[in-house]
């Protein structure tokens, strides 16, 4: 059912629920270590939140869609395998683009795969890496998703705050149903290569709670529609909240990661949310999924 009102000054925490460090392994210890941790504080102040599952996550962790939703939170899709389905925005290794004619087929097969496991179909989703596209927000509405949030707002400098786009450009208002939730990002931050530093992501657990609920609160305070209300949309990944490796070897290359992957993941990102959260609802601050922001807004 829809929530009755938005309030004034809402966030909604969506989970990508892939695989360790962006996919950048096929381990799964976030999903099945990490998910727990996360779902316990969750419990703890009363909110729920979006899990963003890709495809092949719930299909070999059940156990874990189950407890999800046993926690009265939305299971959404994150593409079958961590794929890209949209158009980058920074250079990275070993995307898996799919073409554009691709696009709508690949993301029926997540959509279907999750229903198997989760019993009912998913209407939120977010493109891995924020790699998205007009004709991606087209397949997703004609697939009946309600809501999606890969607009990386933080690229083109742009507001954030939800909006219906265009058939035609999904970067501008139009008049399809989806409503588009931009991930927020930092407005006083840095302006350079290609503005990437200002994304809000990871900042939660790299400058902590106290730091990351004062941005949140600025921008509350800041960015508002014509009725008000200021909504900001986060990301977060499962592997966070389980301490990550610095490399990671196999038959073919070892890698080295950059610190901002590995960082304060852990106990110390599990203190910061715990915190963070706590911060947000004593100032009034409420909380929801993608999927009622999507009816209610």
């Amino acid at each position: 059912m829809p929530i009755a009102r938005i309030a004034d000054k809402t966030i909604v925490i969506g989970f990508d629920m892939e695989t360790d460090i962006g996919s950048w392994t096929s381990g799964d210890r976030g999903v099945k270590e990490g998910t727990p941790e996360l779902l316990s504080v969750l419990k703890n102040h009363g909110i729920h939140a979006t899990f963003l599952f890709t495809g092949r996550e719930c299909r070999n962790n059940p156990a874990i869609v189950e407890k999800v939703l046993a926690g009265g939170h939305e299971v959404g899709n994150h593409t079958m395998f961590h794929e890209t389905v949209g158009t980058p925005v920074y250079d990275t290794i070993g995307a898996n683009f799919a073409l554009d004619s691709e696009v709508k087929a690949r993301l029926e097969l997540a959509t279907t795969a999750i229903e198997e496991i989760a019993g009912a179909r998913p209407v939120s989703f977010r493109a891995p890496r924020l790699f998205g596209s007009t004709a991606m927000i087209v397949a997703l509405e004609e697939l009946g998703y309600l809501a999606d949030s890969s607009f990386p707002s933080y690229f083109h400098g742009r507001d954030f705050l939800p909006y219906r786009p265009s058939r035609q450009d999904w970067s501008k208002p139009g008049g399809m149903g989806i409503l588009e939730l931009p991930p927020f990002y930092d407005t006083e931050g840095t302006t350079e290569d290609k503005k990437r530093s200002r994304d809000q992501w990871p900042m939660l657990r790299l400058k902590g709670a106290a730091w990351f609920a004062d941005l949140c609160l600025r921008l509350l305070g800041r960015v508002k529609d014509a009725r008000g209300r200021s909504a900001l949309c986060m990301y977060l990944h499962p592997w966070e909240f389980v301490e990550m490796p610095q490399t990671v070897a196999s038959d073919e290359a070892t890698i080295s990661f950059k610190p901002f992957l590995y960082r304060n993941t852990g106990p110390l990102a599990v203190r910061a949310l715990d915190e963070f959260i706590g911060a947000m609802t004593s100032n009034h601050v409420e909380f929801t999924t993608m999927r009622d922001l999507a009816r209610a807004w």
